[in-house]
């Protein structure tokens, strides 16, 4: 059918069309991103055999993700060369990986690779929904695909070691990001339902797992790692349109066709899933809706229904990206595992109409088909995006060398707040990373938080760099105090902008003041 071919080319497309800018991406010597750099310079931290999580300074500050990204990355960095290109690499595989495994779940389940591949391209399609996160030197790919993964092995695995296996890998994704643990327990609650005893041993393993990786690692780095990674995110303020925008303006504006798919499968009759058909149609899915329970009860059985999996699953992904935009900062990247579920739904709502329609008549049957085709068609057109948008410009990498030349050529060290890895890249050291040092000044950081910030207005007035390349109002009081502009760092307005993320770069550059024109001497203190 014309349709199909249309639709499946669309999937094909946006699949193609993410695979070509990660390519590009992977190429590129400069940030696409601009925390991008600070993430690389937490991976050196690793290779050199340096703690993550440490009392903040004005040397390092921790971001507040946990470790595991940064030590796979390490590991891609001992072979390829630490970098953009091998922490970008880790995102661009993992990435590939989770769409891979999409498109796998939702042929599982229906044994229709066509649905399997539209599930495929609209996650694909996603890319800028979430801001264009997906390749870049973030932690978030490779959380999907622990996910995704996690997800696999606790639908179709059978046996207790399953369980075990999906515990873990739910571990190494809350060993990634935190926000696994929201995920875990509707996960939880669903196979204590269906499988009890299967269930209590993925729960109590998971749960053993968590705490005792969390309990380890807070003792390793002496506290650190517990208010980094758990304490510090909670005391950001909520940002109260989201309890609203998150649904509307987030899902529901550019994922609509997604998200009625998804209600459909979801609260269907369950006997439409059972029929010879459906069935019939996935003979590799040895798990299915129709299995029989071993230990089961009747009420057990009810909820053996792939759709009660998925709203479960969906609960937990959907809950934990809009956990994420609830708190400032959350940018659109924490939607990833959302996109992810409703992405599954949309195969799996595709294919559960189409078996509905089954016994209808031929030509009603056939109406059914086309006008979800169109359906696909419709998601596929709203998910539609400028490729160019994402991709840096040749005259972006000679604005970056002419920016590394400007800070080889001071002399002692520089500080560049929001964008410490250049000064790496020229041959001097990196300091804490602008967005770091802003989660806690932001918020109230007790202790650390003063001494931080002491730290850091220390460092400025007593004139410790040779030079500061600023680009916001980042302590601009107390560099005024101390420094005195020499000029701006670009003069075309349009180089070197991150195509993505927060849109800033460096643009002035500051030197000490003459000690005849210095500001107030530092106070005691």
């Amino acid at each position: 059918m014309f349709l199909r071919v249309v639709v499946a080319l669309a999937a094909a497309g946006a699949i193609g069309t993410y695979l070509v800018l990660g390519i590009i991406h992977l190429r590129f010597p400069f940030e696409i991103e601009w925390m991008e750099g600070g993430l690389v310079d937490e991976v050196r931290r690793v290779l050199a055999g340096q703690k993550l999580y440490v009392k903040p300074t004005v040397e390092y500050v921790p971001f507040l993700y946990a470790p595991l990204y940064f030590y796979v990355a390490a590991a891609f960095s001992k072979v390829l060369g630490v970098g953009f290109f091998s922490a970008r690499l880790v995102s661009y595989l993992a990435s590939i990986a989770g769409i891979a495994l999409i498109a796998r779940i939702v042929h599982r389940e229906t044994g229709g690779k066509h649905v399997a591949l539209l599930a495929a391209g609209v996650y694909a399609a996603a890319y800028p929904l979430s801001a264009g996160f997906f390749d870049i030197a973030r932690v978030d790919s490779l959380f999907v695909l622990l996910l995704l993964a996690a997800l696999y092995v606790a639908r179709f695995g059978r046996s207790t070691s399953s369980a075990v296996a999906a515990a873990a890998l739910f571990t190494l994704a809350l060993l990634t990001k935190q926000s696994a643990s929201v995920i875990f327990v509707p996960v939880a609650a669903y196979l204590v339902l269906t499988e009890w005893r299967r269930g209590l041993v993925f729960a109590a393993s998971g749960a053993a797992m968590m705490v005792g990786s969390v309990v380890v690692l807070d003792r390793i780095h002496d506290g650190w790692f517990w208010w980094f990674v758990f304490w510090l995110p909670r005391q950001h303020p909520w940002v109260e349109r989201m309890w609203v925008d998150f649904w509307l303006e987030d899902l529901m504006r550019p994922l609509s066709v997604s998200c009625l798919l998804a209600l459909f499968y979801v609260m269907v009759d369950r006997r439409v899933f059972t029929s010879g058909d459906a069935r019939a149609a996935a003979p590799g899915d040895a798990r299915g809706d129709a299995e029989p329970a071993a230990h089961g009860s009747a009420f057990a059985l009810s909820f053996r229904s792939g759709r009660y999996f998925y709203l479960f699953a969906a609960a937990g992904m959907l809950g934990a990206s809009w956990a994420g935009r609830l708190h400032a900062g959350g940018w659109p990247n924490v939607i990833m595992p959302g996109f992810a579920i409703l992405a599954i739904l949309f195969g799996l709502g595709v294919h559960a109409a189409i078996v509905a329609a089954a016994e209808l008549s031929a030509p009603r049957r056939h109406r059914v088909e086309a006008f979800l085709l169109v359906l696909a068609a419709v998601q596929f057109a709203c998910l539609a995006y400028d490729p160019s948008r994402y991709a840096p410009k040749p005259l972006d990498a000679k604005a970056g060398e002419h920016l590394l030349d400007k800070i080889r050529k001071v002399e002692g060290e520089v500080f560049i707040p929001a964008h410490g890895h250049l000064a790496t890249l020229a041959g001097k050291r990196s300091y804490a990373h602008e967005m770091a040092i802003a989660d806690i000044l932001g918020i109230k950081g007790g202790p650390a938080g003063a001494e931080l910030r002491a730290d850091i207005e220390k460092a400025i007035l007593q004139k410790r760099f040779g030079a500061i390349f600023s680009d916001t109002d980042f302590f601009k009081k107390e560099i005024q105090q101390a420094y005195r502009q020499e000029g701006k760092v670009f003069e075309d307005k349009k180089v070197f902008w991150p195509v993505t993320g927060f849109r800033v770069r460096p643009e002035r550059i500051y030197v000490p003041k003459s000690s005849g024109s210095a500001g107030p001497s530092l106070p005691r203190r």
